[in-house]
């Protein structure tokens, strides 16, 4: 039989991470009829970055 799984078990299993992600959403205008769309990206912010840096150089990757 199958080992089970407590739930002690589990909160072992998660480490400290390196990073932390955040959920971007912006709006950009659409080219083919003047709409408004809603972009939705989760981006990973290393520990001990700026997190305004790292989102704003995500917005403008998005536009190239």
């Amino acid at each position: 039989m199958a080992k089970k799984q407590t739930f002690g078990d589990k909160a072992k299993k998660t480490g400290v991470s390196d990073f932390k992600v955040a959920k971007l959403v912006f709006s950009v205008k659409s080219d083919k009829n003047n709409a408004w769309k809603f972009v939705e990206k989760n981006v990973r912010i290393p520990n001990g970055e700026n997190e305004q840096q790292i989102l704003s150089k995500a917005i403008s990757d998005y536009a190239k």
